[in-house]
């Protein structure tokens, strides 16, 4: 669905409010999360996006537009919810979802929760998130953990792992964890937008994005947790129903052969 929306310049921008880069066609909303000089940090509202731009390349969006979008998010959220309720057995997978955004993992934390799948969801800066992860671990006894948050990409070379802003917290969390978990015991899913994937599945995640360096929406690496927690532990995850849901390009998000982790309760 389009949308036709209302662009103003304010007199002056400040921490909270929400724009968009003039630059890049307004393509994306986001929330000034910080203001250094003449220049806006800034996080994505609905795509897991960390950025910078000038001020003068930014325009505020006005509440009535933001509340289409919003409108439009949560009838995302509940078409998720009704296509995955009717294929969930008896004991579905624990999810460990770590996030650095509180937004969006309250909005994940709320799907597991309509989907009735056990979740537990802590707010990790991505440079903390090696320090604490076996901690976590023990504490709740996943079988999916999730690490995601914010990340990009600069575009000065793929391979160099100084390129991205997240990318090498997200890999010192996998390669913890692996130290302690195998692959089949725990799946993990890594990332955000534009991280770097061969580093993630090298370092032993079994999902991660980004393959293409391109964005991902709020809601994808809770699909993926969805999808590990709801297929039968004697079957192949299907990584390619994320894309039934997922607003973003398929190749997105990728990974190895992983089992499911929902075992049938037997009477």
């Amino acid at each position: 669905m389009g949308y036709c929306f209302i662009y103003y310049y304010g007199d002056s921008m400040k921490k909270g409010d929400i724009v968009a880069r003039i630059s890049h066609n307004l393509d994306i909303v986001f929330v000034i999360h910080e203001i250094v000089d003449n220049t806006a940090i800034l996080q994505g509202v609905y795509v897991r996006l960390v950025a910078d731009a000038d001020i003068s390349d930014l325009k505020l969006i006005d509440d009535s537009s933001l509340s289409r979008y919003e409108d439009d998010d949560l009838n995302y959220q509940k078409s998720i919810i009704e296509s995955y309720k009717n294929h969930i057995g008896h004991i579905t997978g624990k999810i460990l979802h770590l996030d650095s955004d509180p937004n969006y993992l309250n909005k994940c934390l709320n799907l597991y929760k309509s989907l009735n799948i056990y979740a537990y969801g802590m707010v990790v800066k991505e440079s903390d998130l090696a320090s604490g992860i076996i901690s976590y671990v023990k504490k709740v006894r996943p079988n999916i953990v999730i690490l995601t948050g914010h990340d990009s990409y600069n575009k000065k070379g793929l391979k160099d792992l100084n390129n991205y802003k997240n990318t090498v917290h997200f890999l010192n969390a996998v390669v913890k964890i692996r130290e302690y978990y195998s692959l089949d015991d725990i799946c993990i899913y890594a990332g955000a937008c534009g991280s770097n994937f061969e580093a993630l599945i090298a370092g032993g995640a079994n999902f991660a994005s980004s393959i293409d360096r391109n964005n991902i929406e709020a809601y994808d690496p809770a699909i993926v947790g969805i999808l590990a927690a709801i297929t039968p532990m004697n079957q192949i995850i299907e990584i390619k129903n994320l894309y039934n849901f997922s607003k973003m390009k398929k190749g997105s998000i990728g990974g190895i052969e992983t089992y499911g982790k929902m075992r049938l309760l037997m009477k």
